[in-house]
């Protein structure tokens, strides 16, 4: 078997029940894995807004799935939750959990797995009149209401989960740190996180171990918003098409060249 990442250590951020895929195929790459996430999962503080926010949901002309979280909190929310109009993903993992929940077909973006992909499809950019119901999670960005809006549809976002940051000690991070060679960050929410930790004072000694990792991110948006906060000693590297297999694949892509 191929071990293309034997001798590196990966510091995985993802929430605990999204990192036990992504795990075996690093450690099946020859990684040592270190799971310790930014945040955990919770439900909607408000669940009967968002069952009531579901039934409207069932009759929209298209329906959009932003995470795999968002598509779990919909069908525990309503086991029987169909709805009729398009589906779409604004990745492929979350295309798929829509697809497995749905029992249909999902839509997905050609290029790259982000809100923008999604807006870019034919079928999202004409859709004055329609309405769109958008399954997510409390806060984030609001880039996909803000522009189907504009576009002429009738948008209603249903939080359906929250998340729950979470503050590893001093010391825990600092031994993660000390021995990561890169740092896995899915969002942009998370990578703000990591940043407001390591800013603070008594976390000095982290951020300084934080910056000779190499970050690993989804997109150069993501990565922006730490540019003045982080000095990150390596390029990031961006995976936009984010998926255990794509992040695989890359950091041994880099690997092999720090190698030369």
């Amino acid at each position: 078997m191929s071990t293309p990442l034997a001798g590196q250590t990966i510091w995985l951020t993802r929430a605990v029940h999204q990192s036990a895929a992504w795990a075996r195929l690093l450690e099946q790459a020859g990684a040592t894995v270190i799971v310790e996430p930014l945040m955990a999962i919770e439900p909607t503080a408000d669940r009967q807004a968002a069952y009531r926010a579901l039934m409207q949901a069932v009759t929209a002309d298209r329906v959009l799935a932003t995470s795999t979280n968002a598509v779990d909190a919909a069908w525990q929310l309503m086991p029987g939750f169909a709805p009729a109009g398009r589906l779409y993903g604004v990745g492929n993992a979350s295309a798929q959990a829509l697809e497995a929940a749905a029992g249909r077909p999902v839509e997905r973006p050609a290029g790259a797995f982000t809100s923008e992909g999604l807006l870019a499809m034919d079928t999202l950019t004409r859709v004055e009149g329609l309405d769109i119901a958008i399954l997510s999670g409390e806060g984030g960005r609001d880039l996909l209401v803000d522009t189907l809006s504009q576009r002429g549809a009738r948008v209603h976002k249903i939080a359906l989960y929250r998340r729950c940051w979470l503050t590893p000690s001093v010391e825990r991070l600092e031994r993660i740190a000390r021995r990561a060679d890169a740092v896995i960050v899915t969002s942009g929410e998370a990578l703000a996180h990591l940043c407001d930790l390591v800013n603070k004072r008594a976390y000095v000694d982290v951020r300084a171990a934080l910056e000779r990792c190499r970050l690993v991110a989804p997109s150069v948006r993501v990565v922006k918003q730490a540019d003045q906060r982080l000095n990150w000693q390596h390029a990031p590297l961006i995976v936009e098409r984010i998926s255990g297999e794509a992040i695989v694949a890359a950091l041994a892509r880099q690997s092999t060249g720090d190698r030369q």
